[in-house]
């Protein structure tokens, strides 16, 4: 009975652990801001991106800059230089950093609002603001900026996901902390303790593989979910891609664990094999 109960508690803690860790990382990376903004902070420093994003702001300052009549032909040329010198502009990293903070607040919020249909968001005025004064100082004008430069990416099956998401991050740290208790406690009624350090080491080693083969699966899925502009398209790749790379280091430190376990289990095996010759 000791063992059957056992097992069924290290089985629970098993799955609640293999939960807990992406929600964990979900809550950490995804759903709080600062959290999204120091995750997705690297992106604004690919080149790949920045390439598709020169396009994009260029065409959104373009279109949202109020200049005066008869510099539309010459603006043209200047904002699109603009746009692609925006990333050596010593103000693009706080820039950068605001869009990511404004972006996910707007997306975040327009989740949770029934009374919308949630949409991912992209606030580029910080961006675009650099855009302006950069072209002020070209031109020798004082460029305004509209109230608001907001883009909808239009992806509705990432804003679909959005509020499950946030859900299953706030189980995260009540997953983790019953998957402790649920493995320290099969591991106390166990018949043989060192058997069941060892078994549970094994089961966390296959939660962590099974983690490493889903990042790489989050990875593609990210990438292939995430359609409409090129901009678009390079954010889901390259956020996929950072989403793997960082949780490279819980997969480390489960694995880490697991051996740990395991060590131990194999010391008290030997211990109790000590005591009875």
């Amino acid at each position: 009975m000791r063992t059957v109960l056992s097992a069924l508690l290290v089985i629970a803690a098993l799955l609640a652990a293999a939960v807990a860790g992406p929600a964990m990382w979900l809550q950490r990376n995804v759903v709080d801001e600062a959290g999204f903004t120091a995750f997705a902070g690297p992106l604004g420093s690919n080149k790949e991106f920045q390439e598709a994003a020169s396009a994009l702001l260029a065409a959104e300052a373009t279109s949202a800059l109020n200049l005066p009549a008869g510099l539309n032909e010459l603006a043209g040329a200047v904002i699109d230089d603009a746009a692609r010198g925006l990333y050596t502009d010593p103000g693009y990293p706080a820039a950068w950093t605001e869009t990511l903070r404004r972006s996910h607040n707007l997306t975040f919020e327009a989740a949770g609002n029934t009374e919308v249909a949630g949409d991912v968001v992209l606030d580029v005025e910080p961006l675009v603001g650099l855009i302006a004064a950069s072209v002020g100082s070209n031109l020798g004008i004082t460029v305004p900026l509209p109230a608001e430069l907001v883009i909808r990416m239009d992806e509705a099956k990432v804003a679909a996901l959005l509020p499950a998401l946030t859900k299953v991050g706030g189980w995260g740290s009540w997953l983790a902390g019953a998957a402790v208790v649920l493995l320290a406690l099969g591991i106390l009624v166990a018949r043989r303790r060192g058997t069941a350090l060892v078994l549970s080491g094994a089961g966390l080693a296959v939660v962590a593989l099974v983690w490493l083969l889903g990042s790489g699966w989050v990875q593609s899925a990210l990438g292939s979910l995430v359609a409409g502009p090129p901009m678009a398209q390079q954010i889901g790749v390259e956020l996929g891609a950072l989403a793997r790379d960082s949780w490279q280091s819980g997969i480390n430190m489960t694995f880490l664990a697991a051996a740990l376990l395991a060590v131990l289990g194999v010391l008290a095996l030997i211990v109790k094999r000590g005591r009875t010759t």
